[in-house]
């Protein structure tokens, strides 16, 4: 059956388990993008939708989970600069993927229970985060713990990536890290099988 590619709020109120009105309301807030047909009748697009639910720690339904089939992605960086070169790196390239950030420990541990992205790239070094824990914890969870974690740091050792390995990542690159360098080691990734499980420890730098 073809997927539905727009909603009505009546049906977009069904999948948030909320009453038409607070769609409504969303929508006229600005939070949740829609249009209106010639009628004047409000319309939702999917893609839009799937991304407020997940932004907002809405479940999915079965309905709406791996819409595009596009594996996931999440940039977990708090300097914004970062975090939009790759996120539009990820978007824009030939073969997108499906790319959320977040700035801070709060976002990225609700993102990684709700996008479930398939890949972390995550900076070991935050205001708030400890990525090392934030590793551990992501690997210690059953829910979670086939998800792949790539580090980043301004701090490179080889001691600081021995660490990270030790705690379940990957991979961990040097910054400044090269978009195009990142995404063409996600796709190595995939082709091999990595995505959604640990794979072999690779302990070269990048």
């Amino acid at each position: 059956m073809k997927e539905k590619s727009v909603f009505t709020t009546f049906e977009a109120a069904k999948l948030c388990h909320v009453s038409p009105l607070s769609i409504i309301n969303w929508v006229n807030a600005g939070r949740l993008p829609a249009f209106r047909t010639p009628g004047g009748h409000r319309r939702i697009r999917r893609d839009d939708l799937v991304r407020f639910m997940r932004e907002n720690g809405i479940p999915l339904p079965d309905d709406l989970k791996d819409g595009s089939g596009r594996p996931r992605v999440l940039v977990v960086d708090d300097d914004p600069s970062i975090r939009d070169v790759l996120s539009e790196h990820l978007t824009t390239r030939a073969k997108p993927y499906d790319v959320m950030t977040a700035a801070d420990g709060f976002e990225a541990g609700r993102l990684v229970m709700t996008f479930r992205p398939d890949v972390v790239l995550l900076d070991l070094k935050m205001k708030d985060l400890d990525g090392f824990h934030v590793c551990k914890t992501i690997k210690a969870d059953p829910d979670t713990a086939r998800t792949v974690v790539v580090a980043m740091t301004g701090y490179y050792t080889p001691e600081v990536e021995s660490r990270i390995l030790d705690c379940g990542a990957i991979r961990c690159f040097a910054k400044p890290v090269e978009p195009s360098a990142m995404s063409a080691y996600i796709d190595s990734l995939f082709e091999q099988g990595g995505g959604k499980r640990r794979g072999k420890r690779v302990t070269s730098r990048a």
